[in-house]
């Protein structure tokens, strides 16, 4: 795969994400993994409170948890932009499954929203079908349950860049009205 950085340019916007809301996001980790090895313990050790359940949702926990620990971490440590804005178009590495590069001309509408207390910017891309077919499998997969839930086909998560997140919002419009399609 061809590296995102190929199409960054002099008047590029960088945003990195919070690292106190990453280490928030590992403590929360951190947490479900304790959770996950005591229900695990109780769910196949022996005894009375003895429940295969019990056991298998532990094993979930501790899985979910793993994962939250790690990126966490990860994305607390790490010194490259969580987002990146050109006039080329954005690079969203927000996430474990980011967008990755999508450009300007593609995007047909981008709009704030919010679920579950979470603000993200929504995208609705000119071809999502395109975009879609870019993507890995595991990407594929998770992109099309996230369209069951809202209608568009790029979310980037505000969360992490903390009293920022307008400006972050503010400055994707602005870039999109300055160097997006709009004829299509």
């Amino acid at each position: 795969m061809e590296s995102d950085q190929r199409f960054e340019s002099s008047n590029a916007v960088h945003y990195h994400a919070k690292r106190g809301k990453m280490l928030q996001i590992a403590l929360f980790g951190l947490l479900f993994v304790a959770a996950g090895i005591f229900l695990i313990a109780i769910g196949f050790g022996p005894g009375e409170d003895h429940s295969v359940f019990t056991g298998i949702i532990g094993i979930l926990s501790l899985l979910l948890g793993i994962a939250g620990l790690g990126i966490g971490l990860r994305r607390s440590l790490s010194l490259a932009p969580a987002l990146i804005l050109d006039s080329k178009g954005l690079t969203d590495r927000t996430a474990a499954f980011g967008a990755g590069f999508v450009a300007w001309t593609d995007i047909r509408r981008i709009e704030p929203y919010t679920m579950r207390g979470q603000t993200f910017i929504g995208i609705e891309l000119y071809e999502p079908e395109a975009y879609v077919r870019r993507q890995s499998a595991l990407q594929r997969m998770l992109t099309r349950a996230n369209q069951g839930i809202v209608s568009f086909t790029v979310n980037i998560g505000l969360q992490g860049f903390g009293s920022e997140a307008e400006t972050v919002f503010r400055k994707t419009e602005e870039y999109w009205l300055r160097f997006g399609e709009f004829d299509r």
